[in-house]
């Protein structure tokens, strides 16, 4: 006969286990991870009329940069200018639960809505799980003041360069105006000119943006590195911002369908 001891403390120590915050790195969440952060970010924009300035706070590559993540939160609350800010990829640096609630619990902090797109740290171990868990979809679009903005995957080199990365048919699909819209922008973390793209889908992405009515400019990070506005004569601006990690974001300023890409260092 079990020893009514021992049994009790079982039940304790395995109701610990259930309910920890974070018990192991495969771990996909836990009773406190938030869920669908996104589309409840995207609902707290306010309505802003069509053709309004709009400033966007932009930087990818957070990983385990807490102090300095900290310290851009902080500087963006002291800023009342700012419509809302895009996390652009490369939350975390392992693909880790505690990597992404860690990063969560800083910016849940901003005093404006936050949106993240997927970065290619985020899609290891079962980084995309925790990813779809607690952000939602992997490609997805929202408006604001007459902008539509597209948010999607490019991280080729997580799947294998197998064409399916970024997704041309949704991306043909979805790059298209809305009623309401007038431009558009996209957003998403590995440029097409880096080693991490899908290099069978260069060109067909760059032309399909470039081509696309009303697109404004397709927004990257990934490089850490300063900032740099890559633009053809024909085609539109291609724009990469630098990393948390470097302490340092771009701000984005759209005016009279004119866009303005400024680094800040912090």
């Amino acid at each position: 006969m079990l020893n009514i001891k021992y049994v009790i403390l079982f039940i304790f120590i395995f109701s610990l286990g259930c309910n920890s915050t974070e018990y192991s790195p495969n771990q996909k969440f836990n009773r406190n991870t938030p869920t669908n952060v996104n589309a409840k970010e995207i609902a707290t924009l306010p309505n802003k009329a069509a053709g309004s300035t709009v400033k966007i706070a932009v930087s990818g590559d957070t990983q385990r940069s807490y102090k300095q993540s900290q310290d851009f939160v902080d500087l963006i609350n002291a800023r009342d200018d700012i419509d809302f800010i895009i996390l652009n990829g490369d939350i975390s640096d392992f693909g880790l639960l505690l990597e992404f609630n860690g990063i969560y619990e800083i910016y849940s902090k901003l005093k404006k809505p936050f949106i993240s797109v997927i970065g290619n740290h985020d899609l290891v171990a079962n980084g995309a799980d925790v990813y779809k868990h607690m952000f939602g979809d992997l490609n997805f679009t929202f408006n604001y003041a007459g902008i539509k903005f597209i948010c999607h995957d490019t991280n080729g080199r997580e799947y294998d360069f197998n064409g399916s990365t970024p997704n041309m048919a949704w991306l043909k699909s979805n790059l298209k105006l809305e009623a309401g819209t007038d431009r558009m922008i996209a957003f998403s973390h590995v440029p097409p000119f880096d080693g991490d793209f899908d290099p069978k889908l260069v060109v067909p992405y760059e032309d399909l943006l470039n081509q696309t009515p009303g697109m404004l400019a397709s927004i990257h990070s990934h490089q850490h590195q300063p900032g740099v506005v890559l633009k053809s004569e024909t085609g539109i601006p291609f724009i990469i911002t630098n990393a948390i990690v470097k302490r340092a974001f771009t701000l984005i300023t759209i005016t009279n369908a004119q866009i303005d890409a400024q680094e800040i260092n912090f």
